[in-house]
């Protein structure tokens, strides 16, 4: 994990690595991995921690929500089930 982190966001960032790890849901974007790399700018570089995550193709439930306002009941359960 990267050196810049405390050790309150490295059990933080473990967690959720973890916590993605054991998710296998229709309704959630799936855990593809993790690590850390080099990030490369014009005034420098440093070390990053990353977690990738699958493609949400139709987009994000906070996109539609944001644009659509608050569900009714039936239209809840339909995205939460």
């Amino acid at each position: 994990m990267n050196d810049d982190m405390g050790e309150e966001e490295k059990k933080l960032l473990a967690n959720e690595v973890q916590t993605m790890v054991e998710l296998n849901h229709d309704n959630v974007v799936n855990y593809i991995e993790w690590g850390t790399a080099d990030y490369s700018k014009p005034s420098g570089s440093k070390k990053v921690d990353y977690i990738s995550l699958e493609l949400a193709e139709k987009g994000e439930l906070f996109d539609f929500i944001s644009s659509s306002g608050p569900f009714s009941e039936d239209t809840a359960r339909h995205f939460f089930k």
